[in-house]
């Protein structure tokens, strides 16, 4: 993981994108989700941020909005 964006993790995806769009930085996500409780899950935060070639991969998988 990459200390310079430590502070970007947990934060939802749409604060993420925009960090990265205004730094105009290329990234890609990468959606993980698990098989119990869909129907809770519907905050995507950002779980793993790393850097690939000239590019960022996010990870994000989704929350329950009680974490808001």
């Amino acid at each position: 993981m990459l200390d310079k964006y430590y502070k970007l993790l947990g934060l939802h995806i749409n604060d993420v994108k925009e960090y990265f769009d205004k730094k105009n930085i290329n990234y890609t996500i990468k959606t993980i989700e698990g098989k119990k409780n869909k129907e809770n899950l519907l905050v995507p935060r950002a779980i793993k941020i790393s850097e690939i070639d000239n590019s960022v991969e996010i990870v994000i998988t989704y929350f329950s909005d009680s974490l808001d």
